[in-house]
Parts: C-alpha cells; structure tokens; sequence
C-alpha cells in the first residue's frame, strides 16, 4: 500500500511539472496567435465587396534628340600585320585628333572596335590560298551634344584619313530621359484619371480617393539611326553635311485604382 501511496505521488509530482512546463507556452502561443479580421455583411447577411474601379492609362510624348554619335572606320592593308597595325594606329590617332580640334560640346571620342585579318590569294587553282596582306580595322565613336557639330565631325574625320563612315545616330541624353519620362507618365495619369471620370459618370458614380498607382512599362524608341551607312568616303567627298534628327517617342503605361461612392 505504502508503495502505491509512493509511486502516485511521483506520478502526480512529474504531471505537475509538466503543466508548468507547458502552461507558459499555451499563454506565449495565445498572445502570437494572429487576430481574425470580422467581414462585414449587409442587413441581407451578404458579404460586402470594395467598390473600385481599375484603369489602365498610357500617353506617348515626341522629344527632339539632344545627342548625335557617329562610327568613323580607318582601314589600312600592308603586306605584313605589324606594318598594318602600324599603319592603322597612326591613321586612327589622326582622326581622333582631327575630331577633337572640331571642339564639339560634351564630345566623346572612343575606340570600339579593333580588328585584324589576314588576305588571301585564291588565284592559284592546284595550290590552297596564300597570304598576300593583312587588313585592320578599327572602329571609333564620337558622340556629342553639339548636334550642329556632326557635319563638321564628318567631314574632320574624311580629311584625316578616314575611309568609311558606317552609321550616323541620334539620342537622348540621361537628364532628358528622366524629363521625358516624368512628361510620359503624368500624360498616362491624366488618362487614366479621365477614363475613370467617364466610367463613374456613366454609372452614376462618383470617384472618393485613388487606392493605388502601379507603374507598368516605360518605353523609350530606339535611338535614330540612317537607313544605310555613308560607305567608303574619301577626303573631299563629304564637307559639312546637314543632318537633321527625327523625334524620338517616349511611351508610359500606368494602372490605377479607385474607389468610388454612389
């Protein structure tokens, strides 16, 4: 009896330490334990929906580019590649001096890209080609603000040597994409405000307060560039140029939500 008596206050001793165990966990998991909203219901019991209406607003804006770039080739052929290499270093470095003294605003004068090739003679029918010359060619961009200044650039570069003019092109600079693209987007909220006016007013509505604004996509056109290259130019063909820039379209797409009141 007195073993029984033993062993059921053990038994009750390890239950009660158990429960102080526990009991502070039941209290920290009822005080973490996330506050279920209440859903209102109408006199009818039915659940009541946000009276919203979602729009989407898009507007482009036209903006004359205020930088022009342009790729000036030099290409030298010698009979050997350090004759080549040679020669084009120097050929290159007059033009990047030449376009340089045309003292353009905010120009910019780069090398990119560099290339040498061997030539071969496939004259000889029973024997495989032969190398006769090698060819570089290397590439240099110069872009400026001073849009007026691309002819003078053009024709500077000609007369230093420069034997091909592949592509001439126009852009926007940084702080003129970040204008335009505020422009773009004040456009897109301005539309998307009408259109949600108009789909209120049809309804009898009436717009209270915008519940978000999402920014959707902001598109900038491709910077202009001419249809086809100039080619191989030669010293005298090309003095000054006119080259007039097209517009470049800045497009926003934006959606907004509202609430409205009856």
């Amino acid at each position: 009896m007195k073993n029984k008596n033993l062993i059921l206050k053990k038994l009750l001793k390890v239950i009660s330490s158990v429960l102080i165990f526990l009991l502070p966990v039941f209290f920290l998991a009822g005080c973490l334990a996330p506050e279920i909203p209440e859903i209102a219901h109408t006199e009818s019991g039915a659940k009541t929906a946000q009276n919203t209406i979602t729009v989407s607003g898009s507007a482009t804006v036209k903006i004359l580019p205020d930088e022009a770039f342009i790729n000036i080739s030099a290409i030298t052929e010698k009979p050997t590649s350090q004759e080549a290499v040679d020669k084009n270093s120097a050929l290159s470095k007059a033009i990047i001096d030449a376009v340089n003294n045309t003292n353009a605003q905010n120009l910019k004068v780069q090398t990119t890209g560099y290339d040498l090739s061997p030539l071969y003679d496939y004259s000889k029918e029973s024997a495989p080609p032969e190398i006769y010359a090698y060819r570089v060619t290397s590439t240099i961009k110069a872009k400026t603000t001073e849009l007026e200044k691309i002819g003078e650039i053009i024709a500077a570069a000609t007369e230093a040597g420069a034997n091909s003019i592949s592509s001439i092109g126009f852009d926007l600079t940084d702080a003129t994409k970040r204008s335009a693209k505020n422009d773009a987007l004040e456009a897109a909220t301005t539309d998307a405000n009408n259109k949600a006016i108009a789909i209120a007013n049809s309804m009898g509505l009436k717009i209270d307060s915008v519940l978000y604004i999402i920014e959707n996509e902001v598109y900038f056109g491709s910077p202009f560039m001419s249809p086809a290259g100039m080619g191989e130019a030669k010293a005298g063909d090309i003095a000054a140029p006119v080259i007039l820039p097209q517009e470049i379209e800045v497009s926003a797409n934006i959606s907004v939500s509202y609430q409205f009141i009856k």
